[in-house]
């Protein structure tokens, strides 16, 4: 985006003050200059990686900040398509957990909505549109020192677009694509009276792909309201609405080459299996299924002033959500030419609060230049869920079955004869609540050397009830966790535009989803996992650049005994060392560079499966170990059009803990051109652009992968006012 300036006045101002002379006329000058100039935004402060109000070069972590404007100029439409732009993420997750990526070897990242954790989010995250968030904040790592469990391979923190007094305005966009999806969306920003400020956004996508009944509805209403109540109290306060709904592609079965009329070399497989090309745009769900979520956001904060160098902060959040899930999410083939299915109703009604109040001191210790905070945090999680599974008999197998080529997918049959079984028909009914305390403190010891600690203590209290309606039994058990987490960093200022950082930090993990815990895993002690990192950041004057090495190691996997396969116990470990890379170039002052790169090489350290079988140096399932991204954004110099370019490499995958599928590596581009008019933005975009056939991560079963789209366009207007 750029700003046009007219200052032919201020030459006019310069004229003389007699009216008889007549001033030479001067022709108008335009100075053109983006909003937001492209970087790593070293010097940009983050709130998911400290509380202490570090910039990006003062924190010893990797910290990634992806802007509104970047999320436009890459042409990302969800949060999922944002984050794959992000160093070393890839991934995208099953209609369940859209939002399930990796990151340095672990698919176990805690996601949080501006600022505030999202409770139980590898379970419950669902698809939004970029338009509502003024950025999103990725922290890599171990980090439960900060918000508490599940951060193992990091933290992402969506923050949405938020009031303003110093950034007033309105935008529209507008959006049309391939096979008729829709983009549009509009927000309002502006100030009122002495200190308030206020911002309304809302965005509406509809899209469509290919795949036969492969859409989704999402509709994203955020609302800020902020002002001061005191001299020294400010009070923000927002509501947000969210509401998806759709058919859900849960994925496409491999199939022997001798079957498949167009086998592709998509997957490398045992037994000849191929993924074939002829069965590529198939929905094997049934006709009338149901993929749909409702939320309600409610957050307050108040902050005090207490003195120069105190400052009080309290956060209060509550979250409504209800959800549904009616499919057939299994497609496995059949011989001669059939597929096998499953049937799946699952409903989730989950209802949030949390707590958290924290006091900041800035000042000086021992002399010392010191930021310390201080905290605690209450939340409560009641999660209940309705759960309907098909069981495995042969009566069932055969009437769900339908043919692989040219599918009649039927309609979802509620009949209980295809639910007979234990643990087919079940009410579960839980309650989270934890309790936590946290500290961090950075000091500097000399003008270019600071230390940043941290620790966190968290008591969690699991109560869970489960339901039997076949067996007409119910059960009530509930586990208590204590857990403690601590990091510890130093920063070195090399020269005032560079510095190097070493960080140790460890986090905790509970065996399975709290939510969904059964009473054997209940028995077992939270997982453990620790990171070692060091890197190197630098700012010049037209590039700006960053490396890090780490370790990661989580202990208490579950596992099975090597002497009696049949037995659970929680020995198994895994791991995963490797590096990362990201910059930006002004090559020139039309023509821009920026990517990213990682490897790494990911392990099982000890893991025994049930047949008693060895998974000791296999990679985890859904875990590349190579990601490359490579951007350009060319500006012409005498004219107001733009041309972008974006290229992503991933590497190869496995679908299982076996490494026998594997989902062979991809290299995909995407390119957009925009011309902007006065206060409107045209861009065209094409995705894909060599209409590459490849999977992105693993289906239902093991032999079942999801297709990203092919070629697709789109035109979009964006409007300022």
């Amino acid at each position: 985006m750029r700003k046009v300036l007219s200052i032919a006045a201020a030459f006019a101002a310069c004229a003389p003050a007699n009216a008889e002379e007549t001033p030479e006329q001067l022709a108008p000058i335009t100075v053109e200059a983006r909003d937001e100039q492209p970087g790593l935004r070293l010097e940009s402060r983050s709130g998911t990686a400290s509380r202490l109000g570090l910039t990006l070069r003062e924190t010893p972590a990797s910290v990634e900040i992806l802007s509104q404007q970047t999320m436009q100029e890459r042409g990302a439409r969800t949060l999922s398509e944002a984050l794959r732009g992000a160093a070393g993420m890839a991934g995208g997750g099953p209609p369940s957990s859209p939002t399930t990526l990796s990151t340095r070897g672990f698919t176990d990242i805690l996601y949080l909505y501006d600022g505030m954790r999202m409770s139980g989010a590898g379970v419950t995250n669902r698809v939004q549109d970029t338009w509502n968030y003024e950025r999103i904040e990725v922290l890599k790592g171990p980090a439960s020192v900060l918000q508490g469990d599940s951060a193992i391979g990091g933290i992402v923190d969506f923050q949405t677009r938020r009031p303003d007094r110093d950034n007033p305005g309105r935008q529209a966009m507008l959006s049309y694509g391939s096979y008729g999806s829709t983009r549009a969306a509009f927000g309002l920003g502006d100030k009122f009276g002495e200190t308030g400020a206020y911002r309304l956004d809302y965005s509406r996508n509809d899209s469509r792909e290919a795949i036969d009944r492969n859409s989704q509805t999402l509709d994203h209403l955020t609302a800020g309201l902020s002002f001061d109540v005191a001299p020294a109290t400010r009070l923000d306060l927002s509501y947000d609405y969210s509401r998806d709904s759709g058919h859900a592609y849960w994925g496409t079965p491999l199939v022997p080459r001798s079957v498949a009329r167009d086998p592709t070399g998509v997957v490398s497989a045992p037994n000849d299996m191929v993924l074939d090309r002829s069965i590529a745009r198939n929905n094997y769900n049934v006709r009338d299924d149901r993929n749909t979520s409702e939320a309600h956001w409610l957050r307050a904060r108040l902050t005090h002033r207490l003195t120069p160098e105190w400052t009080l902060r309290n956060d209060f959040a509550a979250n409504k959500v209800d959800r549904l899930w009616r499919n057939s999410e299994s497609a496995v083939y059949r011989a001669p030419a059939w597929i096998d299915r499953d049937q799946t109703l699952i409903t989730h009604h989950q209802r949030y609060i949390v707590n958290r109040f924290d006091a900041t001191h800035e000042g000086q210790l021992a002399g010392l230049s010191n930021k310390f905070v201080i905290g605690g945090e209450l939340s409560k999680t009641s999660f209940d869920s309705e759960r309907r599974f098909s069981n495995r008999s042969a009566a069932t197998a055969d009437r769900l079955r339908v043919p692989l080529f040219g599918p009649d997918t039927g309609y979802y049959d509620n009949d209980p004869a295809l639910m007979a079984g234990g643990g087919n028909r079940t009410d579960y009914a839980t309650d989270v609540r934890t309790a936590s305390v946290f500290m961090e403190d950075a000091i500097k010891l000399t003008p270019t050397w600071t230390v940043v600690a941290g620790y966190r203590h968290d008591r969690i209290r699991v109560d869970r009830g489960i339901k039997d309606l076949n067996l007409g039994t119910r059960s009530d058990f509930g586990t208590r966790y204590s857990s403690n987490s601590a990091r510890l960093g130093t920063v070195l200022d090399l020269t005032p535009s560079s510095s190097v950082y070493a960080l140790y930090t460890n986090a905790t993990m509970p065996v399975g989803s709290l939510f969904l815990m059964s009473s054997g895993n209940a028995a077992f002690p939270l997982s453990k996992g620790e990171q070692w990192e060091a890197g190197f950041k630098q700012s010049l004057d037209n590039v700006e650049w960053t490396a890090a090495v780490y370790h990661i190691a989580l202990d208490n996997v579950l596992s099975r005994d090597p002497n009696t396969p049949g037995l659970t116990v929680n020995n198994g470990k895994q791991s995963s060392r490797g590096v990362e890379l990201s910059a930006a170039w002004r090559v020139t002052p039309q023509l821009t560079l920026s990517g990213n790169a990682a490897m790494l090489n990911a392990r099982f350290d000890t893991l025994t499966e049930a047949d008693g079988s060895s998974r000791v140096g296999n990679t985890p399932p859904n875990v590349p170990e190579r990601v490359f991204n490579l951007y350009a954004d060319y500006r012409l110099r005498d004219m107001p059009v733009n041309f972008y370019l974006g290229m992503n490499h991933t590497g190869p995958i496995y679908t299982d803990r076996a490494n026998r599928i594997r989902i062979n590596g991809h290299t995909t581009m995407d390119a957009a051109v925009s011309y902007r008019m006065r206060n409107v933005l045209l861009t065209f975009r094409v995705r894909n652009l060599t209409d590459r056939l490849y999977a992105y991560y693993a289906g239902r079963s093991e032999s079942q992968v999801l297709l990203a789209p092919g070629r697709t366009y789109e035109l979009t207007s964006s409007f300022e006012f």
